[in-house]
Formats: structure tokens, C-alpha cells, sequence
């Protein structure tokens, strides 16, 4: 999803990067509103709010998709 974002910040087309990102932001707002809509909760994949704290760590999903890069293995 973000790979088109990344290779334009590489290439220090900015306002591209810019562009690209509020499109995806906008898209996640859309899905964030039907979700509510239909009373579903989302749940993260790589991470979890601390119980205390309400800090983002690290899921076991996300911390094997970490140990996977250097395996040279996808990152998704």
C-alpha cells in the first residue's frame, strides 16, 4: 500500500508523496466510517494496545513479520 508513497519520498517528489498518502489516509477514513457504520471493530495485525498505558506493542504476528525481514522473506 505504501510502496508507490515510499518510492516518491526516494525520489524527492514530495508533493507526489504527499498526494499518494492523503489518497490512502482518505481510503482508511472511508473504511473507518463503514466499520462504524456496521458496529465492527478492527482489530490491528502486527499490534496491541498495552493494558496499561495504552501503548502500541508489538503483536506476535507483527513480531514474526520483523523476524521474517531478515530472512529475506515479504514483508506483508
Amino acid at each position: 500500500m505504501w510502496t508507490e508513497v515510499t518510492s516518491a519520498i526516494l525520489a524527492k517528489e514530495y508533493s507526489r508523496a504527499t498526494k499518494l498518502k492523503q489518497g490512502i489516509e482518505a481510503r482508511q477514513r472511508k473504511a473507518a466510517a463503514a466499520r462504524k457504520e456496521r458496529n465492527e471493530e478492527w482489530e490491528p495485525k502486527y499490534f496491541v494496545m498495552e493494558e496499561n498505558g495504552g501503548r502500541a506493542v508489538l503483536s506476535e504476528e507483527g513480531r514474526e513479520m520483523l523476524d521474517s525481514l531478515g530472512e529475506g522473506k515479504p514483508w506483508l
